[in-house]
């Protein structure tokens, strides 16, 4: 597991006080001119009056402190002009706030003619302090080299935003090690890696709007008086390791594109150390080297999913990959209790209401590119605006009002926040429009039992004529387009089991679940969805 630590206490709790808007501590009076001179960066808040900073996240609010600086001509950070109150600028401390990349802000680490430093211009002179500002933090997916590793081998380490780095080493203190042990200097031995070469570093902006850099790292192994430990690096933005091993380690699986795939398409598992993997295993299934494939880069492992590969109910719910380095284990893997609908005959109770949607099958779809396992639903359906009422899918338990089967709580503990249990579900999207010159969604109902209780989840504000979250939406954000992937929905989401816990949930039962397509605004709209294995999923929260 890969963990982040900042650089000391004292700047992670700046980083959390920088977002107070206070600034009683700030009340100095005008003073003279003369040469201004700045002599440290705060927070302006009372409680961290004391403290001193050389660092700063992007848009949070400091105090620049010093002599003469009233009546502040300009300020700069990294040589780009900042704007400043001029009611608060007196002649102890001007108040900035520091600039986004979003807002077009640059790092010094992607423009070297920039200075890390912070410059006020008065009439008496001109003052520097130097600052850093901080980029995202970084993190490390992974390692990969040959093994037995040896001194002088080429390791290559991928990750999140590794730049700016201020020391790369190992240490011999193992993961469990540094995760379990307070420190303010990582423990252990540290041998120094004096020889890296930077291969990439590609800054995007990822799916939270916010730039990220996709990094990629060639160290020269040193020479190692053990056979374990950690590659630590710290950068200015916080301190990341990741477990060595001389010989291959345990592997680790990070994620699965989907807990119960589609026949016809490819689970994907992902993780590292997959180097010399011996056998895939789930439920009554095992695979050899033969029936999968193992990335180049020993992070994937791809497996074309046949109806024969489906494990048979009750077999197990836990996936497991074996190497010759040990073992990894990703739970909650086909947990068929926890199928609402799957659309087979006498699983579920169709309402009846209409419109409907079309029930399909692998038999009635062959001019049509997609395939499911036996039966599925289709949405298909346009509307000329404003509708409240078109093509769904509307199936309960029985006519009873008894609950479909949930999963037990030896499969989900009963204290599980809804935040981390989900509404799950396969879907193909034929390139509906959402979000484009359109604004179609999709309205998910749920009825508890004996109807004692209907919980709604709209993923789309009338008023402000957006979504909330991305429509159809993966556990990774993404929004794939022709293809089977797994749809996610919190069950914190519907508006009435926000806070709950599944017991909460199981208590309520599910008794009824419609989904329709819905638009709230005035623009035509087009659904075309497919969607199959709804389902209730377990998602435990990262450590």
């Amino acid at each position: 597991m890969n963990k982040i630590f900042k650089m000391q206490k004292g700047l992670l709790l700046a980083l959390m006080a920088f977002f107070a808007l206070g600034f009683t501590a700030c009340s100095d009076s005008d003073g003279g001119g003369g040469q201004p001179e700045i002599t440290g960066v705060r927070v302006c808040d009372p409680e961290f009056a004391d403290s001193l900073f050389t660092k700063s996240a992007q848009g949070q609010t400091i105090a620049i402190i010093g002599k003469n600086l009233g009546n502040a001509l300009a300020v700069y950070i990294n040589d780009q002009r900042v704007g400043f109150s001029s009611t608060l600028n007196t002649d102890h401390s001007i108040i900035v706030k520091v600039p986004s990349e979003s807002d077009g802000f640059e790092l010094t680490a992607f423009n070297s003619e920039l200075k890390d430093e912070i410059r006020v211009e008065t009439g008496g002179g001109i003052a520097t302090f130097a600052f850093k500002v901080l980029g995202a933090a970084p993190s490390i997916a992974r390692i990969q080299g040959t093994y037995p590793r040896k001194a002088g081998d080429i390791l290559n380490v991928y990750g999140l935003n590794l730049y700016s780095i201020e020391s790369m080493y190992f240490t011999s203190a193992t993961e469990e090690e540094i995760a379990t042990t307070e420190w303010e200097t990582v423990p252990g031995t540290h041998v120094a890696v004096s020889d890296y070469d930077v291969l990439k570093q590609d800054r995007y902006i990822n799916s939270n709007q916010s730039y990220e850099v996709n990094s990629q790292l060639a160290l020269t192994t040193p020479d190692l008086p053990f056979d374990e430990g950690c590659l630590v690096i710290e950068c200015a933005a916080g301190i990341v390791y990741i477990p060595y091993t001389k010989v291959p380690g345990k592997p680790v699986i990070t994620s699965i594109n989907t807990d119960m795939p589609i026949p016809g398409t490819d689970l994907i598992i992902k993780g590292r150390e997959f180097v010399q993997v011996e056998s895939v295993t789930y439920g009554d299934i095992t695979l050899g080297p033969d029936d999968f494939t193992v990335a180049e880069s020993e992070d994937q492992i791809t497996i074309a999913f046949t109806e024969d590969l489906k494990p048979s109910a009750g077999s197990g719910t836990t996936l497991t990959v074996t190497t010759p380095g040990g073992t990894a284990s990703q739970d909650y893997f086909y947990v068929t209790d926890g199928i609402i609908l799957n659309f087979e005959d006498g699983f579920a109770t169709d309402n009846g209401w209409g419109p409907n949607g079309t029930l399909m099958s692998e038999a009635t779809s062959e001019s049509i590119p997609y395939t499911s396992d036996g039966k599925f639903w289709r949405i298909k359906s346009t509307d000329g605006g404003w509708n409240w009422w078109a093509t769904m899918c509307y199936f309960r338990k029985d006519w009873s009002g008894n609950s479909f089967s949930l999963p037990g709580f030896d499969l989900i503990p009963a204290g599980t926040s809804t935040d981390d249990v989900y509404l799950a579900m396969e879907v193909w999207d034929n390139n509906t429009d959402f979000g484009g010159a359109q604004y179609p969604f999709l309205h998910y109902q749920i009825q508890t039992i004996g109807d004692a209780k209907t919980l709604v989840f709209e993923n789309f504000i009338q008023d402000d004529v957006v979504y909330k979250e991305k429509a159809l939406r993966a556990i990774d954000n993404t929004q794939p387009k022709e293809r089977w992937y797994r749809h996610v929905i919190k069950l914190s989401s519907f508006d009435g089991w926000a806070g709950k816990t599944y017991g909460d949930v199981v208590a309520d039962g599910i008794n009824q679940i419609r989904f329709m397509h819905m638009n709230w605004n005035g623009t035509p709209s087009t659904m075309d969805i497919m969607f199959d294995n709804v389902r209730i999923l377990y998602v435990p929260a990262a450590k």
